[in-house]
């Protein structure tokens, strides 16, 4: 038998001690090292009281998990590139934190005038990187005084993430709004405009009136861009030092500009237009809308009175008989009996003829009959088909379908045809944000996408952290055989949470299965809000998502109110609201 050093042999398991089998969590572990030689004299009282000592013992799984995954996520953590990207932006933080005194002992007069004194520094040769971190103690010292909110440690981190021109990805939660104030101040002392983009109107007209408060208590200027105001409006908010608009109205404005017969008929900044951008929700803009084009059509001459008849046609017409579809492409393709049903229901020998050519009529009706459902892809009304953006869950009024199928689906839904159109001016979001020398975003969803934002906008993504540690609990996915069967389980959920008093928020992809779900909701005598593209439900958008936290509220909403939404728990004391009440 092998001799093993007496240190060993003799050594009292006690050395294994819980402190140290807690890093073992989850194994089967015996106290049992190696075998001990058993006399007649021992083996009486070992065999009772030791040999319990010796028995296998199972720690829980959970408990290995938990503690293996808190290693794991520390040295992952330290070792990652965003770890030390962070660690040297608190190198500004403690810069920023070691003036707060100094700028707390202001007064409102002598704080406000430090936007005077930076730009004077700037004017003698100095530079935003010198000013940074006073102007970071200044805006911060603004919003505590205005808004009785001071930016968290972290959120400094982020307002210097915005300012170099990178994406600042920051969980849901942790105040991305007020953070922007940082670099949209800092920027601003140049004088050449910052652009606060949001992905709409609601927001953009919040955050103007929110964070405004900041910037004007520090002497700068606040304009907003909204939909239906004039161009003598535009052209004032523009000149403004910080604008905020969404998207869509920047776009547009900016093909206006370029059609524009003079000078007097622009509206933003020329000669540079473009010099600095916070885009929220960056992601959702640059990415998921990213390629959808911006048009301004013209009309264009052709025959209005086809589209009626070429829809009737498309009622006769049976999917896999007489044509088949591509659900990959949304394309429609004629089949033998189907050319031969339509020329004969049209009186024509060739539904190609040059001179009288029928066939772009007709597979646009099937088009609109197989791919545009109403109230998910549009909506009627006030006699008009609108479009509903399906990532946003608004109604698009500038935008028309082209190539017909906008006049397809009139003629479907038995509305006026408007004339067919001609593009005129076109360009993409990522296109037309290209055209900012410095460019910066925010949202909770950007690593992902880091590939692409470097790819195609040279735009490093920073993963800031949060202010304190996430306690959220992320539920499994639960899938379902039928549509009936899941809508029922949620309406199931929703009862037992209002039972409970917890405020609940359902969001749906369609204005069709919100409205669905509501009717599942009234038949359980379930009171709720309902917020979609419908006129009568979206001017309330306000009022219902500021109550939407409160105590039994029940919300059901499309993706109106995703990106950018500001629910508070409790609701919000300073929004009054007239319940709508459902049943």
């Amino acid at each position: 038998m092998a001799s093993l050093p007496y240190t060993l042999l003799n050594a009292p398991y006690s050395a294994a001690s819980p402190l140290h089998r807690r890093h073992f969590t989850g194994l089967t572990m015996t106290r049992r090292i190696f075998t001990l030689p058993c006399t007649p004299s021992t083996s009486g009282s070992f065999s009772v009281r030791q040999r319990s000592m010796y028995r296998p013992r199972s720690i829980p799984a959970a408990f290995l998990k938990e503690g293996v995954g808190q290693i794991h996520k520390k040295w992952s953590d330290v070792t990652s590139l965003n770890y030390w990207v962070v660690r040297d932006y608190y190198r500004l933080v403690n810069s920023v934190n070691a003036l707060e005194p100094r700028i707390q002992s202001l007064s409102d007069d002598q704080l406000k005038a430090k936007t005077d004194e930076f730009r004077h520094r700037l004017a003698l040769g100095e530079t935003l990187a010198d000013i940074q971190a006073e102007a970071f103690a200044v805006v911060r010292e603004a919003a505590r005084r205005t808004l009785g909110m001071r930016h968290f440690d972290v959120q400094i981190v982020g307002g210097a993430v915005l300012h170099d021109g990178s994406i600042a990805e920051m969980k849901t939660g942790e105040g991305k709004t007020l953070v922007s104030t940082l670099a949209a101040y800092l920027n601003a002392l140049t004088r050449e405009g910052v652009h606060v983009v949001t992905v709409n109107d609601y927001l953009a007209h919040r955050d103007a009136e929110w964070m405004g408060r900041v910037h004007r208590f520090l002497g700068l200027s606040v304009g907003l861009i909204q939909k239906g105001m004039r161009a003598d409006e535009r052209r004032l908010n523009y000149g403004c030092d910080i604008t905020y608009t969404n998207n869509s109205e920047l776009g547009f404005d900016y093909l206006r500009d370029n059609l524009a017969g003079s000078s007097a008929e622009l509206v933003m900044r020329w000669p540079k237009p473009f010099h600095f951008a916070i885009v929220d929700e960056v992601d959702s803009v640059l990415i998921d809308e990213g390629r959808n084009p911006l048009l301004i059509s013209g009309q264009a001459t052709t025959g209005a009175a086809r589209y009626p008849v070429a829809a009737k046609v498309a009622e006769l017409l049976v999917r896999g008989v007489h044509y088949n579809v591509e659900l990959k492409d949304n394309s429609v393709e004629l089949t033998e009996e189907g050319i031969a049903l339509a020329e004969m229901a049209l009186g024509t020998n060739d539904l190609w003829d040059e001179n009288d050519p029928w066939a772009r009529f007709v597979i646009n009706a099937l088009k609109a009959k197989e791919f545009y459902r109403r109230d998910v892809q549009y909506i009627v009304r006030d006699g008009k088909a609108l479009i509903i953006n399906e990532l946003t869950g608004r109604v698009e009024e500038k935008r028309r379908w082209s190539e017909g199928i906008h006049q397809a689906v009139e003629a479907k839904e038995g509305l006026k045809i408007q004339a067919d159109s001609v593009v005129v001016a076109q360009i993409t979001y990522q296109s037309l944000f290209k055209l900012y020398p410095k460019l910066s975003g925010m949202t909770g969803t950007a690593k992902t996408e880091e590939k692409e934002f470097l790819k195609m906008f040279q735009l490093p993504v920073v993963e800031v952290p949060t202010n304190l540690p996430n306690i959220r609990k992320d539920l499994p996915i639960q899938a379902f055989a039928t549509a009936r069967g899941k809508w029922e389980h949620v309406s199931q959920e929703v009862e037992y949470m209002f039972r409970l008093g917890r405020p609940v928020l359902v969001g749906t992809t369609s204005v069709e299965n919100s409205e669905h779900l509501s009717n599942l909701l009234k038949k359980r005598n379930i009171p709720h809000n309902l917020l979609n593209a419908r006129p009568k439900y979206a001017a309330r958008e306000a009022e219902i998502v500021a109550q939407a936290g409160r105590k039994h509220a029940i919300t059901i909403s499309t993706n109106m109110a995703g990106r950018g939404t500001d629910i508070i728990l409790g609701g919000n004391p300073k929004v009054s609201l007239f319940v709508y009440e459902a049943l």
